[in-house]
């Protein structure tokens, strides 16, 4: 599996801003993260677009995880959303490049 056009420019677009790339071992493959927090509505729809994009890098059976929060220091409650791929080959170029 690789990715392609457009798919590998908005990884690197993703990886600059709230995206993220993760290795959990020395020799294993690497993951994409992606994640918002203090979402309004139209940052969920975007939030849900890129999930769509990275579908089919996803188990099937995945559920986008949600969590709240406070701040401790000003006491606000946030919320933020976020789904992890599969650890597979094709990430491991964006874990090299950053």
């Amino acid at each position: 599996m690789s990715i392609e056009y457009p798919l590998n420019e908005i990884v690197i677009g993703l990886l600059l801003g709230d995206g993220h790339i993760q290795r959990r071992s020395l020799n294993g493959n690497t993951r994409f993260i992606y994640g918002q927090s203090s979402l309004r509505k139209h940052h969920y729809n975007y939030f849900n677009h890129v999930f769509k994009l990275f579908h089919p890098y996803l188990s099937e059976e995945f559920k986008i995880k949600e969590r709240s929060f406070t701040d401790k220091r000003t006491n606000k409650k946030y919320c933020s959303v976020n789904f992890a791929t599969l650890s597979l080959p094709c990430f491991n170029l964006y874990k090299n490049l950053f």
